[in-house]
């Protein structure tokens, strides 16, 4: 049994009404992990609003977001991020978002991203294709020198950084790329057409589960950078792609 898809849209919006207002100052920030580990006053809030709200709707329901001290992963309930760009919120960089999915069996059967700031919301649901403001998505499939191939830049795994330089360093050989800082939001951009793939070599599964049935939902692949299915249980890394430019990308990595 799936959640009502219009009632959860209707939430995220209300919840991107926190962001939109919010007059963010030094004293609301804090680091995690490390400085490159940011959190801020309004994560935990409108993580808090979405938890009350899916609780009172959806009470059998189990709710694990990034701003909780403890995870519990389970097979049917929401996996959620406040604010996916945490860190452009914070500078200012108008590129971030709220990204929901819902879990059936272990499995993501609905997903929702909302950017406030434009006012686009992305969703979709399994077998159902997906959307952005109600037009629906298809990845154009473009070759990867026709393309921009989006980046993320793992800063809190140092063990990244330089495969994601050789990576980069191949797929500039024929195109160029993007680091725009928002995980889910990279997944919705290939979805769209906006960006001919995505990679990221450690990003948690907050950050993408939404975002990986959106693009599924397009046409776009989606595995890790081994060839696998991303878990929804730890970190992992992070492919998508059209079927031309993913067949290039798995040419340059060898799996």
């Amino acid at each position: 049994m799936f959640v009502d898809l219009e009632k959860l849209k209707e939430i995220v919006r209300e919840a991107g009404e926190i962001i939109s207002q919010a007059n963010l100052t030094p004293e609301q920030i804090r680091s995690k992990t490390s400085q490159k580990d940011l959190v801020t006053k309004y994560d935990v809030e409108v993580q808090d609003f979405l938890e009350s709200r899916f609780q009172e709707l959806w009470p059998d329901r189990h709710f694990m977001g990034e701003e909780q001290v403890e995870y519990r992963y389970e097979q049917r309930g929401f996996l959620v991020d406040p604010i996916d760009g945490t860190s452009n919120f914070i500078f200012g960089i108008p590129h971030f978002c709220i990204s929901v999915a819902v879990l059936e069996q272990g499995e993501i059967v609905q997903g929702v991203v909302y950017n406030p700031v434009v006012d686009e919301m992305y969703w979709a649901e399994v077998g159902q294709g997906s959307y952005l403001n109600g037009d629906r998505l298809k990845n154009p499939d473009f070759a990867l020198g026709e393309a921009v191939f989006g980046v993320g830049g793992s800063p809190y795994d140092p063990n990244s950084i330089e495969p994601t330089v050789r990576l980069i360093a191949k797929i500039m050989e024929e195109g160029d790329i993007r680091r725009l800082g928002s995980a889910a939001l990279d997944l919705c951009y290939v979805a769209s057409g906006r960006q001919g793939g995505y990679f990221e070599f450690a990003i948690n599964p907050w950050d993408i589960a939404a975002g990986l049935l959106i693009a599924r939902e397009a046409g776009v692949t989606v595995t890790t950078l081994d060839g696998e299915e991303p878990p929804l249980t730890r970190t992992t890394s992070i492919l998508a792609a059209g079927p031309k430019i993913y067949a290039k990308i798995k040419n340059f990595i060898g799996f």
